[in-house]
């Protein structure tokens, strides 16, 4: 099957588009029975990927919605960014069908978080709740491409985080018999799969362990205006030295000593925290780039915690990997372990690191599509497995939906 996945992270820069080929033999079997570690392989290739970026217009008025301090959404405002998302993603989708210049068959469509409320303050009002923007009607319609939209609401409601999501598709593609092996993923939020050796579904953990490059990038919009928004190959916090007095502080936050699952947001370490941490940081002595420097080894250090001692290798992806600072630093916190695991990224599986997520969420378009179930509770903190997604039919939904369960068991 042929497929494209649209992801668009919390750091809001552009909308991944990933033409993937999807071999989904490995979905033949009855509904709801999970691939076991004697399955074969599931096969993903990438045709195309693109990067689209927002429009000025929507862009600005995604950043007003997502505002922290903004105490009053209108509802027109929502509902009228909810499409103006869609037609984004709708564009970046007919811009990667025609580089690749083939057939699509389905779309799968992440759309754009706006609010992750999923362990609400104590004594509120609030339901468990995840809010991703971009009307998958809109995508179908402009397309003609049947789309999958959505993902995490269903995980949710079984009671999960709602993240992380693409724990499935690491597990699917990247267990391995004789290694443990730790997929991660450096977005503006970092997240792990733990996959031990010859893992089962119910082995897999992953998690949230904090920020990844979203406290760099709302400290780089605060501090260097001038910029281009975020830390350039990490050149800003190499400039500086880490304060270890603000950096103790900063790993007292409560999100770190959390057990698993647990997930975070924007709401936890967004341009919030970064005043905070500012104003601690100014008390201390610290220039702008030490402020970087402290930021970036706060990723690192979070990160490398939560790789297991038996890891043997670390699977990188994400925009992350492109902060070289980032990267040494993870490296000497890795070299600190009695077995330091070795850390590659996933080019070495045939997943370029910016389009590892869209292709996951073309991956789970078709779990969605075929029956299967998608979530892991040991992941998510669910108390089900449960088919993640809502279908949007597009022009060609009745010929995809007898092909697609034309091959069941």
């Amino acid at each position: 099957m042929r497929v494209i996945g649209l992801m668009s992270g919390t750091s809001m820069d552009a909308i991944d588009a990933a033409v993937v080929d999807i071999d989904d033999a490995i979905f033949d079997r009855a509904p709801g029975e999970q691939p076991s570690p004697h399955d074969g392989a599931l096969h993903v290739t990438l045709r195309t990927f693109v990067e689209e970026p927002y429009p000025k217009a929507t862009r600005a008025a995604l950043e007003r919605a997502i505002n922290a301090s903004a105490t009053n959404v209108p509802l027109a405002a929502l509902a009228s960014l909810n499409v103006a998302i869609g037609e984004a993603f709708a564009n970046a989708a007919r811009v990667a069908r025609k580089e690749a210049a083939v057939p699509i068959d389905l779309i799968g469509s992440h759309g754009q978080t706006v609010a992750h409320v999923v362990r609400p303050p104590a004594g509120s009002d609030l339901w468990p709740a995840t809010l991703q923007l971009g009307e998958p009607a809109v995508i179908a319609a402009r397309t003609g491409i049947t789309c999958v939209a959505d993902f995490r609401v269903a995980d949710v409601a079984a009671g999960g985080q709602g993240a992380p999501l693409v724990s499935f598709v690491d597990y699917l593609l990247l267990r391995s018999p004789t290694e443990f092996r730790v997929v991660l993923n450096i977005g503006g939020i970092a997240n792990v799969t733990l996959l031990p050796r010859r893992a089962t579904p119910q082995d897999v953990v992953a998690y949230d362990t904090g920020p990844g490059n979203m406290a760099l990038d709302a400290a780089m919009q605060m501090l260097y205006s001038d910029g281009p928004g975020y830390d350039r190959n990490g050149q800003t916090a190499a400039r500086g030295a880490v304060a270890a007095s603000l950096l103790g502080l900063l790993l007292e936050d409560p999100y770190f000593k959390l057990a698993p699952p647990k997930t975070t947001g924007r709401e936890q370490f967004g341009m919030a925290f970064v005043e905070r941490a500012w104003a601690k940081a100014q008390t201390l002595g610290c220039t702008s780039d030490d402020f970087m420097a402290t930021l970036t080894a706060l990723s690192a250090r979070t990160i490398a915690a939560s790789i297991p001692p038996a890891c043997d290798q670390v699977i990188a992806s994400g925009g992350g990997v492109h902060n070289k600072t980032l990267m040494r630093a993870l490296e000497r916190e890795f070299a600190g372990k009695a077995n330091p695991p070795v850390l590659v990224t996933s080019d070495a599986y045939a997943m370029p690191p910016d389009a590892k997520e869209a292709m996951a969420f073309a991956v789970l378009a078709v779990a969605a599509l075929r029956g299967q179930p998608a979530n892991l509770p040991h992941a998510t903190g669910a108390h089900d497995m449960v088919v993640l997604g809502k279908l949007v039919p597009g022009c060609n939904f009745s010929t995809l939906m007898r092909s697609a369960w034309s091959q069941g068991p």
